[in-house]
Order: structure tokens, then C-alpha cells, then sequence
């Protein structure tokens, strides 16, 4: 007969081969006898009935072994020498197992195991558990049932153990501990979700209300300058609200896999079309575009190329003073379009750039100087993925913050890449000529 471990291993027939010293223990343990084991080997009729013993005990699904009163192991079945993934020299103490630890996988010593406890104290001992290391460095946990055995006179003279092996039941338990703490953890953020979307909707719907019941009910009797100023506080914050919504609605779709509508763009006219719109809708901030603007085309999404430039715009614009230029560069670098959106701003002085891309975080900096949700860099990022590209931010030289993204020119998408990583080389595209 062969066993199986866990890991795989095929362990041969097992062990422990007929002993007089042995198999006398054996007698005494599961008969009771008073006598006590001789290396003078037991006589036929005995040998008759251990050989019985062995055959059922082998037969025995569970593992199971026996010690004398020192803790010394003295017999171990076929699905011991399983369960261990060894099989001890016989005369080992306490248990087979390589290497022992608690359930929280700190070390624990063989002494301090179960069947250590049984025999020092001459008591069962019943559910105590454990991991076992197996030579493999596989670990498999385990339930012990140590039960001391005594001899007529209740003389103490060994003990025997059943080992259980609960490795898929404490897979579970750890797993549905982690589902609970990732649970909790999302209760978390979903309540500072909640919070943050609270606050910052009921700030633009108030104006929103406030002011249209105004002109409603007192429309006729306000001053012309005093209701277009009202109506301009309409249209801003409702174009705030639209950009939250629009936001919230298009980072979930990203993040649930939706495919993006891929042609050929060119990336500087994209960028020229999201630039000159911005401007329009905020007249006073001054947006430049460096003349050198290279015509080169990559495979993208129109609607979610305006909404990539559209954020990153509306995030230097919110973090600048308000005389402050935001500055955009187009550059090429091997088979990428760069993209970088410049601002004189607050600045990424200590602050860990690459978590500005996570949802809903935003750095303290950014907290004192402005309300938001923190998605708008997270859709940023979530966009260039999708297109095959890369996005960064980092201080800039003198002061304020550049984030930009590049993307490969005539790649092929459909191969995803690394975020925030280095530069890398893909396929040779098409480059227009400047008009």
C-alpha cells in the first residue's frame, strides 16, 4: 500500500517493521498488559495478535501513533507516516511532524505539543490544534486527540493519539476571516464614499436650488447684473455637477471591464479640441499649448480622450492660483506620445504620487486647498490603461505639480501594460505630417 501526501509526494509501505521491544509496547499499550515490553520477542500467539493490531491500525483512515511514558514514539500507522510527509525514527519524542507551529504560524516546540501536555500531566487532551511542517515545506493544520493509557495497576505507560487533519476547514476559517476584515474595510471606505458625495453634491445642487427658486419667485424684481450673476452660478455648479457625475458613472464602467471604442486618433489635435474647449468654458485661466505639437496617431477613444485632457486640466486649474498659466506638452520619445499638463500649483512635495491615482484618496495638501472627491486622477489612470499606455505624476522643477501620460503610437492595446512604469518599446505606427 501506498500513500499520497497533500504536496503530491508518494510515500512507500509503510514503517515501523516488527521490533520485540516494539511490538511487546504495542501488546501492552492496546491489551492492558502489566508486564512491561523486553527485547525477548513476544511469543507466537502474540506476535499472532500485534500483527492483527497493525493490520487494523494500518487500515485506519485517520493517523495514528503511540508513545511510551517519556513521550518516546513507539508505533505510527500508514496514514501518520501520510499525514507527516516522514516517517521518524522510532524513539523520536512526541510527535512525527518536521516542525511545529500554532495557528497563527509562530513556532511551537514538541514539548509544548498536545501529546507533550497528555503525558506531563496524565490527562487527555482532546481538540488541541496545531500545523504540522512537513520536509516538502508543505503545512498541514490539525486537530490532536491525545489519551494517556495506564496499565492495571494505573501505572502510566505511554499514550496514544489520533490526528485530524482540518487543513481545508482552517483555509476556510482564514479566508472568511479575510472576507470579514475586507468587508469591514469596505464598509469603511463605503462610508467615507458616501460622506464625501454627500458633501460634495448638496454644495452645487444648494446653489443650484437656491438660486433658481430665487429667479422664480423674484426673477422680475432683481437687477439684470444681479440675475445673469445668479444664472452664471447656475450653469457653473451644474457643470460641476455634470463632471461628478459624469466621473463617478465612467470610473465604474472602467472598472467593471468595459471596452473603449478604439480608432485612429491624433493625439495632438485631441488634446488641441479638449484645450480650446476648457478655455471657452473658463475664460479667465490662461491655458498654453507648446507650439511643437508632433501629429503622430494612436489607437483611442475619442469621448474618453476629451474626458482623460478635460481632468487633468480641471485638476491644475483647481490646485493654481488663479492668475497662474497651466502649461500642456506634446512630445514624442521612441514609439510614444507624451502628454504632460503643468501647473504652478500647490505642488507633490511629500506626497506619494503613485496613491494619487487611487480612488477617493487625496493628499492632505489637496484637502486644504480644495473640496473633491479624489476620482478624477483615478479615471485618469483607468483611461490610459485601457488605451495601452502609462500615467504619472511628479513635483515640478520650481514649484507646482506634472502629470502626464503616454501612449504607444499605432500599438496594439489589446496587450495590457504596466502602469506607472518605465518606458517601453511597441510596434511602429503612422506619424501625420503637421497640417
Amino acid at each position: 500500500m501506498t500513500a499520497t501526501t497533500g504536496s503530491g509526494t508518494t510515500l512507500e509501505p509503510t514503517a515501523v517493521m516488527p521490533n520485540p521491544g516494539l511490538d511487546g509496547h504495542l501488546l501492552r499499550i492496546i491489551a492492558g498488559g502489566t508486564k512491561r515490553s523486553t527485547t525477548h520477542p513476544p511469543a507466537p500467539a502474540a506476535q499472532r495478535r500485534v500483527r492483527r493490531y497493525r493490520r487494523f491500525l494500518d487500515a485506519l483512515g485517520v493517523a495514528v501513533y503511540t508513545t511510551d511514558s517519556d513521550g518516546r514514539i513507539t508505533f505510527f500507522n500508514a496514514a501518520a507516516a501520510d499525514f507527516w510527509g516522514r516517517r521518524p525514527a522510532v524513539g523520536e519524542e512526541w510527535c512525527g511532524s518536521l516542525r511545529l507551529l500554532n495557528l497563527d504560524e509562530t513556532p511551537m516546540r514538541h514539548d509544548e505539543c498536545p501529546m507533550a501536555i497528555t503525558l506531563k500531566e496524565a490527562r487527555p487532551v482532546r481538540g488541541g490544534q496545531a500545523i504540522a511542517v512537513r520536509p516538502d515545506g508543505s503545512n498541514v493544520s490539525f486537530m490532536a486527540y491525545p489519551t494517556p493509557l495506564f496499565d492495571d495497576r494505573g501505572e502510566l505507560i505511554g499514550a496514544v493519539n489520533v490526528l485530524v487533519d482540518i487543513t481545508e476547514r482552517h483555509r476556510a476559517e482564514q479566508a472568511i476571516r479575510a472576507a470579514a476584515d475586507a468587508l469591514e474595510a469596505s464598509n469603511a471606505v463605503k462610508d467615507e464614499f458616501l460622506g464625501l458625495v454627500s458633501h460634495e453634491l448638496r454644495t452645487p445642487v444648494t446653489t443650484i436650488f437656491g438660486n433658481a427658486r430665487l429667479l422664480q419667485t423674484h426673477g422680475t424684481e432683481l437687477d439684470d447684473d444681479v440675475r445673469a450673476s445668479m444664472i452664471a452660478d447656475i450653469a457653473t455648479d451644474a457643470d460641476r455637477l455634470h463632471s461628478i457625475i459624469e466621473n463617478l458613472l465612467h470610473l465604474t464602467r472602467l472598472g467593471s471591464g468595459s471596452r473603449l471604442d478604439l480608432e485612429p486618433q491624433v493625439l495632438a489635435r485631441a488634446v488641441e479640441q479638449a484645450v480650446a474647449s476648457f478655455r471657452a468654458r473658463n475664460p479667465d485661466r490662461v491655458v498654453e499649448v507648446a507650439t511643437e505639437r508632433p501629429r503622430s496617431i494612436v489607437e483611442g477613444d475619442e469621448t474618453y480622450l476629451t474626458l482623460l485632457l478635460e481632468n487633468l486640466l480641471s485638476n491644475a486649474v483647481k490646485y493654481s492660483p488663479p492668475g497662474s498659466p497651466v502649461e500642456v506638452e506634446i512630445t514624442t520619445a521612441g514609439q510614444e506620445v507624451i502628454v504632460e499638463v503643468l501647473d504652478r500649483g500647490i505642488g507633490l512635495d511629500d506626497v506619494d504620487c503613485e496613491r494619487l491615482f487611487e480612488p477617493f484618496f487625496r493628499a492632505e495638501p489637496a484637502r486644504t486647498a480644495a473640496n473633491g472627491l479624489g476620482i478624477g486622477l483615478a479615471l485618469c489612470q483607468r483611461i490610459v490603461t485601457a488605451l495601452g499606455g502609462r500615467i504619472w505624476a511628479r513635483p515640478r522643477d520650481g514649484g507646482g505639480a506634472a502629470v502626464g501620460f503616454a501612449l504607444p503610437v499605432g500599438a496594439d492595446v489589446s496587450e495590457p501594460t504596466e502602469t506607472n512604469g518605465p518606458a517601453r518599446p511597441a510596434r511602429a505606427g503612422r506619424t501625420v505630417r503637421p497640417d
